[in-house]
């Protein structure tokens, strides 16, 4: 009987070890492929104006640059900045970018008079800034699924 749970024992060791080693084996490649995105300015476009009271509705698009031989699920919590000024919350539920491939993200964002006014010209592309955390998620040999959590600001974020 003790012989019996001993083996059964070592056998849970056995799978455990291996299952832990491949999980952090799969963690450091989608690390590494996480590493290797880039995130960048590409477009906008004005959904809607309305005079009164004085509104603009913008979309600003991002590409995702996914250089890695491993699909990723992106999603994103932020906020978006012009310049100094705080302009709308951002949150992308899970986008997939394929392995060696580009994608996109799209922040849809509201401006008020006194936003339009701080900012004066919304086309001035320059000037948007991402912050917030981005939560990547890979699946190492197509199955165990790792999740990475990094800062936007560790991104090539360009404009």
């Amino acid at each position: 009987m003790q012989n019996s749970q001993n083996r059964i024992l070592i056998a849970f060791i056995i799978v455990a070890v291996i299952f832990g080693g491949v999980y952090l084996s799969g963690r450091e490649k989608v690390t590494d492929a996480v590493e290797q995105l880039e995130l960048e300015y590409s477009d906008f476009r004005i959904d809607q104006i309305t005079l009164f009271p004085p509104s603009l509705d913008l979309t600003l698009t991002y590409g995702v640059i996914n250089p890695s031989d491993i699909d990723l699920d992106v999603s994103l919590d932020g906020d978006i900045y012009y310049g100094l000024i705080r302009i709308s919350p951002l949150i992308v539920n899970e986008k997939s970018i394929l392995a060696n491939g580009v994608g996109t993200i799209e922040a849809q964002i509201s401006l008020n008079g006194t936003l339009i006014q701080a900012i004066g010209d919304p086309e001035n592309s320059g000037g948007y800034k991402l912050s917030g955390t981005m939560t990547v998620t890979g699946r190492y040999m197509g199955v165990l699924p790792i999740s990475v959590v990094i800062d936007v600001s560790e991104l090539a974020v360009e404009e």
